[in-house]
């Protein structure tokens, strides 16, 4: 169905202004994503608390990820910690990966730890390696963004200066 397909996927927002994140409420998961998005850009987060393993939870995943995408997020971060497959086995279920496939919003899949690979993975528009990286894929630094605007304006004045110097 193409469901994996590159030219499928959709690009991440520079700069999301609200994000939505489907994880579990008392994990460390959601702790770290909201720490590192802290530490960067701001932005609205919109949590949708689901069980990320065992009977139940493939169902609120993809409920989940389709009420974030009706919410007009600018991003959505699907993260789980790691384990066995088992535990991770609802990333694989059928109807989490057509709601990831579905979404207009782009996804981030964000489970496990680096070596852990699931459907989801394939079908979202980026995969983080970690639940953390996933919150420094989805924002930029702010402090690399105000230096980049103050060289931004020293390059402005530089060519003002010497194009108010030419006209003289």
């Amino acid at each position: 169905e193409g469901l994996f397909a590159a030219e499928r996927k959709k690009q991440l927002p520079f700069l999301p202004q609200k994000i939505g994140i489907v994880t579990s409420p008392t994990g460390a998961v959601i702790q770290d994503i909201l720490h590192r998005l802290r530490d960067r850009c701001g932005a609205h987060i919109l949590l949708a608390p689901v069980l990320v393993q065992g009977e139940g939870a493939a169902e609120q995943i993809t409920n989940a990820i389709t009420l974030l995408d009706s919410q007009n997020c600018d991003v959505i971060i699907v993260a789980r910690g790691g384990g066995s497959i088992e535990d991770l086995w609802a990333f694989n279920e059928e109807n989490v990966v057509r709601a990831t496939a579905n979404a207009t919003t782009p996804i981030i899949s964000a489970i496990g730890h680096e070596t852990d690979t699931t459907l989801i993975d394939f079908v979202s528009d980026k995969r983080a390696p970690t639940p953390t990286a996933a919150a420094e894929i989805a924002v930029p630094i702010k402090a690399e963004l105000q230096a980049l605007l103050l060289e931004y304006q020293r390059r402005l004045m530089v060519a003002m200066q010497n194009a108010f110097q030419e006209k003289q």
